[in-house]
Protein backbone atom coordinates (compact mmCIF):
# COMPACT_ATOMS: atom_id res chain seq x y z
CA UNK A 1 0.00 0.00 0.00
CA UNK A 2 1.43 3.13 -1.60
CA UNK A 3 2.07 5.93 1.85
CA UNK A 4 0.72 9.39 1.55
CA UNK A 5 3.39 11.54 1.46
CA UNK A 6 3.27 14.37 4.26
CA UNK A 7 2.87 17.46 2.98
CA UNK A 8 6.05 19.80 3.91
CA UNK A 9 5.53 22.09 6.10
CA UNK A 10 7.62 25.56 5.24
CA UNK A 11 10.47 26.08 6.70
CA UNK A 12 11.02 29.45 8.94
CA UNK A 13 14.24 30.78 7.34
CA UNK A 14 15.98 33.48 8.93
CA UNK A 15 17.54 35.81 7.25
CA UNK A 16 21.58 35.28 6.47
CA UNK A 17 23.93 36.98 8.39
CA UNK A 18 27.62 37.15 6.78
CA UNK A 19 30.52 37.41 9.26
CA UNK A 20 31.08 40.60 8.46
CA UNK A 21 27.71 42.10 9.36
CA UNK A 22 27.46 39.77 12.32
CA UNK A 23 31.25 41.14 13.61
CA UNK A 24 29.66 45.06 13.17
CA UNK A 25 26.67 43.94 15.55
CA UNK A 26 28.82 42.53 17.94
CA UNK A 27 31.37 45.63 17.77
CA UNK A 28 28.50 48.09 18.31
CA UNK A 29 27.02 46.32 21.01
CA UNK A 30 30.08 45.76 23.19
CA UNK A 31 30.60 49.58 22.66
CA UNK A 32 27.24 50.64 23.40
CA UNK A 33 27.64 48.57 26.44
CA UNK A 34 31.08 50.03 27.45
CA UNK A 35 29.96 53.74 26.84
CA UNK A 36 26.68 54.24 27.15
CA UNK A 37 26.58 53.39 31.26
CA UNK A 38 28.85 56.07 31.90
CA UNK A 39 27.68 58.79 29.43
CA UNK A 40 24.46 58.04 30.84
CA UNK A 41 25.45 58.61 34.15
CA UNK A 42 27.64 61.96 33.46
CA UNK A 43 24.76 63.66 31.52
CA UNK A 44 22.37 62.12 34.64
CA UNK A 45 24.46 63.64 37.73
CA UNK A 46 24.81 67.15 35.30
CA UNK A 47 20.89 67.89 35.20
CA UNK A 48 21.27 66.60 39.42
CA UNK A 49 21.42 68.56 42.74
CA UNK A 50 23.92 65.91 44.23
CA UNK A 51 25.60 67.87 46.56
CA UNK A 52 26.75 65.80 49.33
CA UNK A 53 24.39 62.90 47.92
CA UNK A 54 24.97 60.41 44.76
CA UNK A 55 22.94 60.88 41.78
CA UNK A 56 20.67 57.85 41.90
CA UNK A 57 19.76 58.40 45.36
CA UNK A 58 15.86 59.19 46.23
CA UNK A 59 14.58 62.31 46.20
CA UNK A 60 17.29 63.74 44.06
CA UNK A 61 15.95 66.86 42.36
CA UNK A 62 16.76 67.84 39.00
CA UNK A 63 17.83 70.85 38.28
CA UNK A 64 19.70 73.65 35.73
CA UNK A 65 21.93 75.53 38.45
CA UNK A 66 25.35 73.21 37.61
CA UNK A 67 24.98 74.75 34.32
CA UNK A 68 24.26 78.08 35.38
CA UNK A 69 27.11 78.13 37.75
CA UNK A 70 29.71 76.47 35.46
CA UNK A 71 28.55 78.54 32.29
CA UNK A 72 27.75 82.25 34.05
CA UNK A 73 30.29 82.50 35.97
CA UNK A 74 33.31 84.68 34.46
CA UNK A 75 36.27 82.43 36.46
CA UNK A 76 35.52 79.62 33.98
CA UNK A 77 36.68 81.31 31.65
CA UNK A 78 39.76 82.29 32.78
CA UNK A 79 40.09 77.98 33.49
CA UNK A 80 39.35 77.84 29.68
CA UNK A 81 41.99 79.95 28.64
CA UNK A 82 44.57 79.37 31.21
CA UNK A 83 43.61 75.74 29.93
CA UNK A 84 43.67 76.40 25.93
CA UNK A 85 47.38 78.23 26.42
CA UNK A 86 48.44 75.31 28.36
CA UNK A 87 47.10 72.61 25.90
CA UNK A 88 48.63 74.26 22.99
CA UNK A 89 52.01 74.70 24.59
CA UNK A 90 51.99 71.41 25.49
CA UNK A 91 51.53 70.02 22.18
CA UNK A 92 54.04 72.05 20.81
CA UNK A 93 56.27 70.55 23.13
CA UNK A 94 55.58 67.00 22.54
CA UNK A 95 54.67 66.88 18.71
CA UNK A 96 58.09 68.82 17.94
CA UNK A 97 60.11 66.37 19.65
CA UNK A 98 57.89 63.25 18.77
CA UNK A 99 57.86 64.28 15.07
CA UNK A 100 61.54 64.57 14.95
CA UNK A 101 62.15 61.53 16.97
CA UNK A 102 59.83 59.67 15.09
CA UNK A 103 61.73 60.43 11.68
CA UNK A 104 64.98 59.98 13.32
CA UNK A 105 63.97 56.30 14.52
CA UNK A 106 62.12 55.26 12.05
CA UNK A 107 63.40 56.69 8.69
CA UNK A 108 67.12 57.43 9.35
CA UNK A 109 70.44 56.27 9.88
CA UNK A 110 71.05 57.87 13.08
CA UNK A 111 73.28 56.08 15.36
CA UNK A 112 71.54 54.87 19.10
CA UNK A 113 68.14 55.15 17.33
CA UNK A 114 67.19 51.93 19.16
CA UNK A 115 68.47 52.95 22.82
CA UNK A 116 66.65 56.43 22.20
CA UNK A 117 63.52 54.35 21.22
CA UNK A 118 63.74 52.09 24.32
CA UNK A 119 64.33 55.14 26.30
CA UNK A 120 61.50 57.38 24.89
CA UNK A 121 58.95 54.10 26.00
CA UNK A 122 60.60 53.42 29.39
CA UNK A 123 59.71 57.16 30.08
CA UNK A 124 56.15 56.25 30.25
CA UNK A 125 57.06 53.97 32.87
CA UNK A 126 56.99 56.96 35.22
CA UNK A 127 53.68 57.82 36.69
CA UNK A 128 52.73 60.88 36.02
CA UNK A 129 52.27 61.52 40.31
CA UNK A 130 56.46 60.67 40.41
CA UNK A 131 57.12 62.83 37.30
CA UNK A 132 55.47 65.85 38.93
CA UNK A 133 57.21 65.63 41.91
CA UNK A 134 60.69 64.11 40.15
CA UNK A 135 60.81 68.00 38.39
CA UNK A 136 59.04 69.60 41.56
CA UNK A 137 62.38 68.60 43.13
CA UNK A 138 64.54 69.37 40.22
CA UNK A 139 62.99 72.62 39.18
CA UNK A 140 62.42 73.98 42.35
CA UNK A 141 63.26 78.10 42.51
CA UNK A 142 64.84 77.61 45.53
CA UNK A 143 66.76 74.13 45.71
CA UNK A 144 66.26 72.36 43.22
CA UNK A 145 68.71 70.32 42.11
CA UNK A 146 68.99 71.77 38.44
CA UNK A 147 68.93 75.21 40.04
CA UNK A 148 72.08 74.30 42.49
CA UNK A 149 74.71 73.98 39.57
CA UNK A 150 73.18 76.64 37.52
CA UNK A 151 73.63 78.97 40.08
CA UNK A 152 77.23 78.36 40.53
CA UNK A 153 78.03 78.04 36.70
CA UNK A 154 76.30 81.80 36.37
CA UNK A 155 76.98 83.45 39.70
CA UNK A 156 73.09 84.29 39.95
CA UNK A 157 72.31 84.66 43.56
CA UNK A 158 68.73 84.11 45.11
CA UNK A 159 66.27 82.04 43.90
CA UNK A 160 65.90 80.45 40.00
CA UNK A 161 66.89 80.30 37.85
CA UNK A 162 64.58 78.29 36.46
CA UNK A 163 61.32 77.74 38.24
CA UNK A 164 58.86 74.96 36.99
CA UNK A 165 55.87 76.46 39.64
CA UNK A 166 54.96 78.76 36.60
CA UNK A 167 52.91 78.70 33.50
CA UNK A 168 55.96 77.99 30.83
CA UNK A 169 57.13 75.18 33.49
CA UNK A 170 53.74 73.52 33.65
CA UNK A 171 54.23 73.22 30.18
CA UNK A 172 57.49 71.71 29.74
CA UNK A 173 56.96 69.13 32.58
CA UNK A 174 53.50 68.17 30.82
CA UNK A 175 54.56 68.74 27.20
CA UNK A 176 57.97 65.82 28.10
CA UNK A 177 55.69 63.72 29.66
CA UNK A 178 53.48 63.80 26.55
CA UNK A 179 56.03 62.74 23.87
CA UNK A 180 56.54 58.86 24.72
CA UNK A 181 52.16 58.57 24.28
CA UNK A 182 52.58 60.95 21.14
CA UNK A 183 56.13 59.08 19.68
CA UNK A 184 54.18 55.97 19.65
CA UNK A 185 50.58 57.43 17.77
CA UNK A 186 52.99 58.58 15.16
CA UNK A 187 56.11 56.16 15.09
CA UNK A 188 54.02 53.32 12.95
CA UNK A 189 52.95 55.68 10.23
CA UNK A 190 56.50 56.68 9.87
CA UNK A 191 57.43 53.19 9.83
CA UNK A 192 54.90 51.76 7.60
CA UNK A 193 55.13 54.52 4.70
CA UNK A 194 56.55 53.25 1.76
CA UNK A 195 59.35 55.50 0.65
CA UNK A 196 59.21 55.67 -2.95
CA UNK A 197 57.44 58.99 -3.06
CA UNK A 198 59.65 60.71 -1.34
CA UNK A 199 62.74 59.69 -3.57
CA UNK A 200 60.61 61.00 -7.17
CA UNK A 201 60.14 63.95 -5.55
CA UNK A 202 63.76 63.77 -4.31
CA UNK A 203 64.87 62.40 -8.09
CA UNK A 204 63.01 65.35 -10.02
CA UNK A 205 65.13 67.72 -7.87
CA UNK A 206 62.97 69.06 -4.72
CA UNK A 207 64.43 69.96 -1.61
CA UNK A 208 64.54 67.89 1.53
CA UNK A 209 62.31 70.81 3.35
CA UNK A 210 59.99 70.70 -0.28
CA UNK A 211 59.44 66.96 0.49
CA UNK A 212 58.79 67.14 4.03
CA UNK A 213 56.59 69.60 3.43
CA UNK A 214 54.59 68.51 0.46
CA UNK A 215 54.99 64.92 0.24
CA UNK A 216 56.24 63.16 4.27
CA UNK A 217 53.60 65.27 6.32
CA UNK A 218 50.64 65.76 4.01
CA UNK A 219 51.04 61.83 3.54
CA UNK A 220 50.99 61.42 7.50
CA UNK A 221 47.59 63.58 7.92
CA UNK A 222 45.61 60.45 9.60
CA UNK A 223 47.93 59.61 12.22
CA UNK A 224 48.85 63.13 12.99
CA UNK A 225 45.62 64.90 13.12
CA UNK A 226 44.97 61.63 15.49
CA UNK A 227 47.42 61.59 17.54
CA UNK A 228 46.83 65.53 17.76
CA UNK A 229 43.39 65.14 18.73
CA UNK A 230 43.89 62.68 21.43
CA UNK A 231 46.41 64.56 23.18
CA UNK A 232 44.46 67.86 22.71
CA UNK A 233 42.05 65.95 25.20
CA UNK A 234 44.28 63.95 27.23
CA UNK A 235 46.11 67.64 28.40
CA UNK A 236 42.56 69.21 28.94
CA UNK A 237 41.73 66.29 31.20
CA UNK A 238 45.17 65.77 32.68
CA UNK A 239 45.16 66.26 36.67
CA UNK A 240 48.03 64.75 37.73
CA UNK A 241 51.09 67.34 36.76
CA UNK A 242 48.40 70.51 37.19
CA UNK A 243 47.27 69.42 40.46
CA UNK A 244 51.23 68.97 41.68
CA UNK A 245 52.65 71.69 40.08
CA UNK A 246 49.77 73.52 38.67
CA UNK A 247 47.46 74.15 41.75
CA UNK A 248 50.82 75.05 43.55
CA UNK A 249 51.73 77.67 41.02
CA UNK A 250 48.09 79.22 41.42
CA UNK A 251 47.16 78.08 37.51
CA UNK A 252 43.70 76.91 37.64
CA UNK A 253 42.94 74.36 35.05
CA UNK A 254 39.30 72.90 33.92
CA UNK A 255 41.05 69.30 34.90
CA UNK A 256 41.76 70.41 38.33
CA UNK A 257 38.53 72.09 38.48
CA UNK A 258 36.78 68.30 37.63
CA UNK A 259 38.76 66.53 39.98
CA UNK A 260 38.57 69.21 43.18
CA UNK A 261 34.61 69.16 42.59
CA UNK A 262 34.69 64.92 42.32
CA UNK A 263 36.95 64.61 45.42
CA UNK A 264 37.45 67.66 47.29
CA UNK A 265 40.57 68.00 50.02
CA UNK A 266 37.41 68.76 52.43
CA UNK A 267 33.85 68.35 52.41
CA UNK A 268 31.29 66.09 50.23
CA UNK A 269 32.10 65.89 46.55
CA UNK A 270 29.85 67.57 44.15
CA UNK A 271 29.50 65.16 40.92
CA UNK A 272 26.72 66.93 38.93
CA UNK A 273 29.56 70.07 38.77
CA UNK A 274 31.86 68.08 38.11
CA UNK A 275 29.61 66.28 35.25
CA UNK A 276 28.98 69.72 34.08
CA UNK A 277 32.32 70.55 34.03
CA UNK A 278 32.83 66.97 32.13
CA UNK A 279 30.13 67.75 29.38
CA UNK A 280 32.42 71.22 28.77
CA UNK A 281 35.23 69.00 27.72
CA UNK A 282 32.85 67.19 25.62
CA UNK A 283 31.97 69.98 24.00
CA UNK A 284 35.54 71.20 23.65
CA UNK A 285 36.49 67.64 21.81
CA UNK A 286 33.40 67.97 19.40
CA UNK A 287 35.27 70.47 16.90
CA UNK A 288 38.61 68.48 16.35
CA UNK A 289 36.83 65.06 16.14
CA UNK A 290 34.83 66.71 13.07
CA UNK A 291 37.77 67.82 11.49
CA UNK A 292 39.41 64.28 11.78
CA UNK A 293 36.39 62.65 10.35
CA UNK A 294 36.74 64.65 7.01
CA UNK A 295 40.15 63.92 6.74
CA UNK A 296 39.57 60.02 7.44
CA UNK A 297 36.86 59.73 4.89
CA UNK A 298 38.77 60.33 2.46
CA UNK A 299 41.36 57.94 3.30
CA UNK A 300 42.53 56.42 0.41
CA UNK A 301 44.40 59.54 -0.51
CA UNK A 302 46.63 58.63 2.45
CA UNK A 303 46.96 55.04 1.61
CA UNK A 304 50.97 54.04 0.81
CA UNK A 305 51.01 50.37 1.41
CA UNK A 306 49.72 48.78 -1.94
CA UNK A 307 50.41 45.69 -3.18
CA UNK A 308 53.58 47.24 -5.52
CA UNK A 309 57.07 47.68 -4.52
CA UNK A 310 56.61 48.46 -0.46
CA UNK A 311 59.75 48.78 0.90
CA UNK A 312 60.67 51.13 3.77
CA UNK A 313 64.16 52.93 3.43
CA UNK A 314 66.66 54.38 5.90
CA UNK A 315 67.80 58.40 5.25
CA UNK A 316 71.66 58.96 5.36
CA UNK A 317 71.80 62.08 7.49
CA UNK A 318 75.92 62.21 6.54
CA UNK A 319 77.42 64.20 8.55
CA UNK A 320 74.25 65.19 10.45
CA UNK A 321 73.56 62.20 12.55
CA UNK A 322 75.95 62.77 15.27
CA UNK A 323 74.55 65.80 16.11
CA UNK A 324 70.82 64.36 15.78
CA UNK A 325 72.10 61.75 18.43
CA UNK A 326 73.47 64.88 20.29
CA UNK A 327 69.86 65.81 20.29
CA UNK A 328 68.79 62.74 21.38
CA UNK A 329 71.04 62.19 24.14
CA UNK A 330 70.31 65.91 25.61
CA UNK A 331 66.44 64.67 25.39
CA UNK A 332 67.21 61.33 27.23
CA UNK A 333 69.13 63.23 30.56
CA UNK A 334 65.94 65.50 30.41
CA UNK A 335 63.38 63.36 30.74
CA UNK A 336 64.45 60.31 32.02
CA UNK A 337 67.66 60.42 33.57
CA UNK A 338 66.92 63.22 35.27
CA UNK A 339 63.78 62.08 37.37
CA UNK A 340 65.09 58.57 37.06
CA UNK A 341 68.39 59.44 39.34
CA UNK A 342 65.66 61.76 41.83
CA UNK A 343 63.76 58.45 41.95
CA UNK A 344 66.88 56.31 42.98
CA UNK A 345 68.39 58.42 45.34
CA UNK A 346 64.92 59.11 47.21
CA UNK A 347 64.38 55.09 47.07
CA UNK A 348 68.05 54.50 48.67
CA UNK A 349 67.40 57.52 51.62
CA UNK A 350 65.26 56.72 54.57
CA UNK A 351 63.77 60.17 54.26
CA UNK A 352 64.34 62.21 51.03
CA UNK A 353 67.12 64.63 51.55
CA UNK A 354 69.04 66.92 48.68
CA UNK A 355 72.30 65.02 47.92
CA UNK A 356 75.04 65.75 49.61
CA UNK A 357 78.07 63.97 51.40
CA UNK A 358 76.41 63.63 54.89
CA UNK A 359 73.40 62.42 52.72
CA UNK A 360 75.72 59.75 50.58
CA UNK A 361 76.39 57.94 54.01
CA UNK A 362 72.81 57.77 55.26
CA UNK A 363 71.89 55.04 51.61
CA UNK A 364 70.39 51.94 52.34
CA UNK A 365 68.53 49.20 50.13
CA UNK A 366 66.12 48.70 53.21
CA UNK A 367 63.33 50.04 50.69
CA UNK A 368 64.16 46.72 47.90
CA UNK A 369 64.78 44.60 50.54
CA UNK A 370 60.88 45.11 51.50
CA UNK A 371 59.86 44.79 48.20
CA UNK A 372 60.91 41.13 48.83
CA UNK A 373 59.21 40.13 51.95
CA UNK A 374 55.93 42.19 51.23
CA UNK A 375 53.22 40.04 50.60
CA UNK A 376 50.86 42.88 49.58
CA UNK A 377 54.27 44.25 46.92
CA UNK A 378 53.64 40.81 45.19
CA UNK A 379 50.07 40.51 45.07
CA UNK A 380 50.18 44.26 43.50
CA UNK A 381 52.61 43.23 41.29
CA UNK A 382 50.40 40.11 39.95
CA UNK A 383 47.04 41.85 39.67
CA UNK A 384 48.97 44.86 37.99
CA UNK A 385 50.39 42.50 35.10
CA UNK A 386 46.92 40.83 34.75
CA UNK A 387 45.42 44.03 34.72
CA UNK A 388 47.60 45.10 32.06
CA UNK A 389 47.45 42.35 29.96
CA UNK A 390 43.55 41.78 29.84
CA UNK A 391 43.31 45.42 29.24
CA UNK A 392 45.41 45.62 25.97
CA UNK A 393 44.43 42.97 24.98
CA UNK A 394 40.99 43.16 24.72
CA UNK A 395 41.22 46.82 23.81
CA UNK A 396 43.82 46.72 20.90
CA UNK A 397 41.19 43.70 19.37
CA UNK A 398 38.45 46.08 19.57
CA UNK A 399 40.26 48.98 18.18
CA UNK A 400 40.83 47.25 15.32
CA UNK A 401 37.54 46.10 14.79
CA UNK A 402 35.94 49.63 15.27
CA UNK A 403 38.68 51.40 13.05
CA UNK A 404 37.94 48.63 10.35
CA UNK A 405 34.16 49.71 10.32
CA UNK A 406 35.69 53.51 10.91
CA UNK A 407 37.49 53.64 7.72
CA UNK A 408 36.46 50.91 5.40
CA UNK A 409 32.75 50.30 6.07
CA UNK A 410 29.89 52.94 4.52
CA UNK A 411 27.67 52.85 6.98
CA UNK A 412 25.69 55.78 7.78
CA UNK A 413 26.28 55.06 11.48
CA UNK A 414 30.16 55.57 11.30
CA UNK A 415 29.99 59.19 13.05
CA UNK A 416 27.38 57.95 15.50
CA UNK A 417 30.21 55.00 16.20
CA UNK A 418 33.45 57.10 16.03
CA UNK A 419 32.04 59.43 18.46
CA UNK A 420 30.59 56.63 20.93
CA UNK A 421 34.46 55.58 21.09
CA UNK A 422 36.09 58.61 20.84
CA UNK A 423 33.81 60.07 24.36
CA UNK A 424 35.62 57.90 26.85
CA UNK A 425 38.64 59.79 26.38
CA UNK A 426 36.75 62.67 27.17
CA UNK A 427 35.23 61.60 30.38
CA UNK A 428 37.13 62.38 33.24
CA UNK A 429 38.92 58.99 34.99
CA UNK A 430 36.91 60.10 38.42
CA UNK A 431 33.79 59.96 36.37
CA UNK A 432 34.43 56.64 34.35
CA UNK A 433 34.67 54.91 37.49
CA UNK A 434 31.88 56.12 39.80
CA UNK A 435 30.21 55.01 37.04
CA UNK A 436 31.26 51.89 36.77
CA UNK A 437 31.47 51.67 40.38
CA UNK A 438 27.57 52.50 40.31
CA UNK A 439 26.77 50.30 37.35
CA UNK A 440 28.53 46.86 39.11
CA UNK A 441 26.89 47.61 42.56
CA UNK A 442 23.24 47.81 40.61
CA UNK A 443 23.92 44.72 38.40
CA UNK A 444 23.97 41.27 39.32
CA UNK A 445 27.28 40.33 38.18
CA UNK A 446 30.10 39.28 40.78
CA UNK A 447 32.93 41.24 39.06
CA UNK A 448 33.01 44.07 42.45
CA UNK A 449 35.94 43.67 44.52
CA UNK A 450 38.27 41.94 41.63
CA UNK A 451 40.35 42.84 38.74
CA UNK A 452 37.88 42.53 36.32
CA UNK A 453 35.77 45.53 36.79
CA UNK A 454 39.14 47.49 36.65
CA UNK A 455 39.50 45.82 33.57
CA UNK A 456 36.08 47.11 32.62
CA UNK A 457 36.87 50.56 33.40
CA UNK A 458 39.88 51.19 31.80
CA UNK A 459 38.55 48.74 28.92
CA UNK A 460 35.93 51.99 28.41
CA UNK A 461 39.17 54.69 28.85
CA UNK A 462 41.42 53.61 26.65
CA UNK A 463 39.31 52.25 23.59
CA UNK A 464 39.61 56.13 22.58
CA UNK A 465 43.60 55.73 22.19
CA UNK A 466 43.40 52.02 20.52
CA UNK A 467 40.80 53.21 18.30
CA UNK A 468 42.72 56.46 17.25
CA UNK A 469 46.01 54.71 16.52
CA UNK A 470 44.42 51.63 14.11
CA UNK A 471 42.43 53.79 12.32
CA UNK A 472 45.38 55.69 10.77
CA UNK A 473 47.44 52.36 10.30
CA UNK A 474 44.51 50.53 8.49
CA UNK A 475 43.61 54.08 6.34
CA UNK A 476 47.26 53.30 5.44
CA UNK A 477 46.61 50.02 3.95
CA UNK A 478 45.22 50.27 0.38
CA UNK A 479 41.48 49.37 0.07
CA UNK A 480 42.73 47.21 -2.93
CA UNK A 481 44.41 44.58 -1.06
CA UNK A 482 41.44 43.48 0.67
CA UNK A 483 39.01 44.08 -2.60
CA UNK A 484 41.34 41.33 -4.75
CA UNK A 485 40.99 38.91 -1.35
CA UNK A 486 37.30 38.92 -1.08
CA UNK A 487 37.55 38.49 -5.25
CA UNK A 488 39.21 35.27 -5.08
CA UNK A 489 36.98 33.97 -2.76
CA UNK A 490 38.61 34.35 0.78
CA UNK A 491 36.04 35.32 3.66
CA UNK A 492 36.42 38.73 5.86
CA UNK A 493 38.14 36.54 8.81
CA UNK A 494 40.79 35.13 6.00
CA UNK A 495 41.47 38.64 4.49
CA UNK A 496 41.98 40.33 8.01
CA UNK A 497 43.75 37.39 9.73
CA UNK A 498 45.99 36.95 6.23
CA UNK A 499 46.33 40.45 4.42
CA UNK A 500 45.20 43.17 6.96
CA UNK A 501 46.51 42.10 10.93
CA UNK A 502 50.00 41.81 9.28
CA UNK A 503 50.80 44.87 7.20
CA UNK A 504 49.68 46.95 10.26
CA UNK A 505 51.12 44.86 13.11
CA UNK A 506 53.80 47.26 13.92
CA UNK A 507 51.10 49.76 14.71
CA UNK A 508 49.18 46.55 16.69
CA UNK A 509 52.24 46.19 18.73
CA UNK A 510 52.97 49.70 19.84
CA UNK A 511 49.63 50.58 20.73
CA UNK A 512 49.62 47.33 22.90
CA UNK A 513 52.83 48.30 24.65
CA UNK A 514 51.03 51.84 24.98
CA UNK A 515 47.76 50.81 26.52
CA UNK A 516 49.36 48.26 28.47
CA UNK A 517 51.83 51.09 30.33
CA UNK A 518 49.11 53.62 30.62
CA UNK A 519 46.61 50.73 32.19
CA UNK A 520 49.35 49.58 34.76
CA UNK A 521 50.09 53.31 35.59
CA UNK A 522 46.55 54.56 35.78
CA UNK A 523 45.59 56.18 39.56
CA UNK A 524 42.53 57.60 39.02
CA UNK A 525 40.45 54.50 38.00
CA UNK A 526 42.56 52.28 40.68
CA UNK A 527 42.09 54.54 43.49
CA UNK A 528 37.99 54.63 43.39
CA UNK A 529 37.64 51.42 42.60
CA UNK A 530 39.80 49.69 45.30
CA UNK A 531 39.39 46.88 47.26
CA UNK A 532 41.74 45.24 49.10
CA UNK A 533 41.60 42.03 46.46
CA UNK A 534 42.08 44.32 43.61
CA UNK A 535 45.38 46.22 44.67
CA UNK A 536 47.96 47.20 41.79
CA UNK A 537 50.92 49.05 41.94
CA UNK A 538 49.74 52.33 40.86
CA UNK A 539 47.44 52.46 44.02
CA UNK A 540 50.26 50.83 46.48
CA UNK A 541 52.38 53.46 45.01
CA UNK A 542 49.99 56.37 45.64
CA UNK A 543 49.46 55.26 49.66
CA UNK A 544 52.91 55.04 49.86
CA UNK A 545 53.42 58.81 49.25
CA UNK A 546 49.92 59.78 50.91
CA UNK A 547 52.03 57.61 54.18
CA UNK A 548 55.12 59.77 53.68
CA UNK A 549 57.18 56.78 53.13
CA UNK A 550 59.01 58.35 50.08
CA UNK A 551 61.80 55.53 50.27
CA UNK A 552 58.89 52.98 49.36
CA UNK A 553 57.21 55.03 46.81
CA UNK A 554 60.57 55.38 44.85
CA UNK A 555 61.24 51.72 45.04
CA UNK A 556 57.98 50.89 43.09
CA UNK A 557 58.89 53.65 41.08
CA UNK A 558 61.57 52.28 40.03
CA UNK A 559 60.21 48.64 39.32
CA UNK A 560 57.52 50.00 36.96
CA UNK A 561 60.45 51.71 34.82
CA UNK A 562 62.39 48.38 34.84
CA UNK A 563 59.18 46.98 34.18
CA UNK A 564 58.62 49.27 31.13
CA UNK A 565 62.53 48.95 29.61
CA UNK A 566 61.65 44.85 29.60
CA UNK A 567 58.49 45.31 27.42
CA UNK A 568 59.84 47.94 25.41
CA UNK A 569 62.88 45.57 24.54
CA UNK A 570 60.29 42.91 23.69
CA UNK A 571 58.09 45.07 21.81
CA UNK A 572 61.12 46.80 19.96
CA UNK A 573 61.93 43.02 18.86
CA UNK A 574 58.22 42.25 17.43
CA UNK A 575 57.91 45.17 16.10
CA UNK A 576 61.04 44.71 13.97
CA UNK A 577 60.15 41.09 12.78
CA UNK A 578 56.66 42.30 12.03
CA UNK A 579 58.53 44.87 9.27
CA UNK A 580 60.63 42.28 8.14
CA UNK A 581 58.44 39.58 6.99
CA UNK A 582 56.09 42.31 5.81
Amino acid sequence: MAQVAAPRRAALRLPAISGRTLMVLIVVGVLIYLVLGPLLMLMLSSFKNTEGVLPFEADVPWTLQNYVDVFLDGATYKVLFNTLIFAAGSLAVSFSLSLAFAWLIERTDMPLRNLLFIVIIASIGIPNVIAGIAWGLLGSPVNGLVNIPLRALFGVEGPGPLNVYTLPGLIFVQGITLVPVTFLLVAAAFRAMDASMEDAASASGARFGTVMRRITIPLLTPAILSALIYQFVTVVESFDIPLIIGLRAGIPLLSTQVFIEAKPPGGLPDYGLASTYSVLLLIMAIGPLIIYNRAISHSERFATITGHTYQPRRMSLGRWKWIAAGLGLAYIVIAFVLPLLIMVWTSLQPFYAVPSIEAIGRITFNAYVGLLDNDLVKDALLNTVVLGVAVAAGTMVMGVLISWILVRSRSRLKPILDVLAFMPHAFPGVIIGLSILLIYLLLPLPIYGTIWILVIALSTQYISLSTRLMSSGIAQVERQLEEAAETSGASWGATMRRIVMPLIMPAFLNGFLLVFLSAIKNLTLALILFTPGSIVLSTLIWSSWDRADTALTAALGVVMVLMTLILALITRRLAGMGAVRT
